[in-house]
């Protein structure tokens, strides 16, 4: 038999929670991170209760001395690697035995943990507790170490259903501790060799994402892509600007080593050795950090969320890794581009054809070889104005972001405005302008930031509405009722802005009642055949 031949075997829950626990089975930090549900914990003991399979392990035995996970949410592992090699790392089957070790070994201090799991004696179920367990229950974590069982089940003395309670408990450990999983043991080899092993078993159905995978296919003894990846987040949470997703800067780190934007472009990345890696890995920090600094500064968007299109972060990122040293007037353009790709919705039917075109584009600019990002012209922003508004919408978003652009201090009735409307993208801080009874009041235009949740604008106490886009004329529009000329009038200001932004000339259309209620662009810039896999359990 070849060293690397799978070799299966049988072994008991309790003797591989016990080998997690003293770090004879490691977690490689290739592994992607804990993402069951607690309903998926839930389903895993009641199946192992009930003795129904619940898969089998893969563990890789080798010599090779590899970080790995030191704790588990909270439950700490033995990582002591000048003893323990060689070793077993778990390749496949993480959910499920970190689910296990966390349930059966937490240490009980955080009652709201997710470990917090209780056994039914009386119903025979498990359920996540919120506090102690009443004299119903039996705690998970007082299972395995027989003082703690004893202790527990004397509990119950006082309790008429002592008998049968005690009963349900033996059953219960007998159930955990002597369930018995399939185990099967691929020999040493390099985790070059091992990594596409690790990604062929995590490749099929609802698996990982492609972060998780590139980050198995990327795995160097001296690279770590999640490593990287965290550390360029914590850089833009240091500058204010948590919440980029992992998968966003995975992008960014293909496109800074000349690949594309598409999933076929990124899965590229491993053909590369670990000092290529770690040279665009550095490449991508710096310019997401002149990025972040971009859109608080030029753009006005305060948070990630306020981005309408992803796209557009991952495209400036590049401008960035191509040009160093911008001109101010390199500058104007990126932001003018910022503006006419959000207020034309020109993502909001991307492919992968046009993401190529785009990043080809953005390119030639950056290096100096085009003079302009885009073409001016007239443009349509109907869709801009008169989408229905829904914050997880771009068009909604845009809007939102050209509102913010003012800076208003109060509300249209005269109440000073709490700022975090910047900080957090969120519907409460936005109201109508228009009763909610009339049909125009659900679109875009008709928004105004209003800090007030549940609070409607009451009246218009200030004479001057200019900072919420609104002149004299349109303010005696809306008082008078005359709604329908309102929001042309207030369109208008809107597709002024607009102008100024692009130097292009915008046009729209009045919404006639049939178009009330369009869906708008989602923020979603990839359809997910080209770009992602799905994300969900192990």
């Amino acid at each position: 038999m070849k060293k690397r031949d799978p070799k299966p075997q049988i072994s008991r829950l309790e003797e591989l929670v016990i080998q997690v626990r003293s770090g004879d089975i490691k977690l490689p930090k290739f592994q992607r991170q804990f993402v069951w549900r607690e309903s998926d914990i839930l389903k895993l003991f009641d199946s192992i209760y009930k003795g129904y399979p619940i898969g089998s392990l893969l563990l890789w035995h080798s010599s090779q001395k590899l970080t790995s996970e030191r704790e588990i949410l909270g439950v700490s592992l033995n990582t002591n690697e000048a003893i323990l090699f060689p070793t077993n790392y778990l390749l496949d089957g993480q959910q499920r035995l970190t689910s296990l070790c966390g349930a059966l070994y937490w240490d009980g201090k955080d009652e709201g943990s997710k470990w917090n799991i209780g056994f039914n004696l009386e119903t025979e179920t498990f359920h996540h507790m919120k506090s102690a367990p009443d004299g119903n229950y039996f705690p998970l974590n007082k299972l395995m170490r027989t003082s703690e069982f004893l202790s527990q089940c004397t509990q119950y003395s006082n309790n008429k259903n002592y008998s049968s309670f005690v009963a349900s408990a033996e059953n219960l450990l007998r159930a955990i501790k002597d369930y018995k999983l399939a185990v099967v043991i691929i020999g040493d080899m390099t985790v070059e060799e091992v990594a596409p092993i690790f990604e062929r078993i995590n490749s099929t159905g609802r698996k990982l994402t492609i972060v998780d995978l590139m980050m198995a296919a990327t795995w160097r003894s001296d690279f770590d892509l999640n490593a990287e990846i965290l550390k360029i987040q914590e850089n833009c949470e240091n500058l204010g600007y948590p919440g980029i997703p992992s998968k966003i800067i995975l992008r960014s780190i293909a496109t800074a080593a000349d690949l594309g934007i598409n999933k076929d472009d990124i899965q590229k990345l491993r053909k590369l050795d670990s000092t290529k890696l770690k040279e665009i890995s550095n490449k991508t920090r710096v310019s997401t950090e002149k990025s972040v600094e971009f859109f608080i500064n030029q753009i006005e968007a305060y948070d990630y969320s306020y981005i309408p299109y992803a796209l557009q972060f991952n495209y400036v990122v590049e401008f960035f890794n191509t040009n160093t040293n911008p001109r101010k007037e390199d500058i104007e353009e990126l932001k003018s581009w910022i503006w006419f790709t959000s207020a034309t919705r020109h993502f909001g039917t991307s492919n992968s054809g046009q993401n190529k075109e785009d990043l080809d584009n953005i390119r030639k600019y950056g290096l100096g070889i085009s003079n302009s990002l885009f073409t001016r012209g007239t443009i349509d922003i109907s869709r801009l104005l008169f989408d229905k508004f829904n914050l997880r919408n771009a068009t909604s978003t845009s809007i939102a972001l050209i509102l913010g652009t003012a800076q208003p201090k109060t509300s249209a009735d005269g109440r000073n405005i709490d700022e975090s409307y910047k900080y957090i993208k969120n519907s409460k801080f936005y109201a109508s302008l228009i009763p909610k009874d009339i049909h125009y009041s659900k679109l875009n235009i008709s928004q105004a930031i209003h800090t007030f949740p549940q609070r409607a604008i009451e009246n218009f106490n200030l004479t001057d509405l200019s900072h919420l886009f609104i002149d004299n004329s349109a303010r005696n529009l809306l008082l008078n009722e005359k709604f329908e000329e309102f929001i042309a009038k207030r369109s208008e200001h809107i597709a002024h802005f607009i102008r100024e932004m692009t130097d292009c000339d915008p046009i729209f259309s009045l919404p006639t009642l049939p178009d009330l209620d369009p869906v708008g662009d989602p923020e979603k810039l990839l359809d997910e055949e080209n770009f992602d896999l799905q994300d969900e359990d192990d």
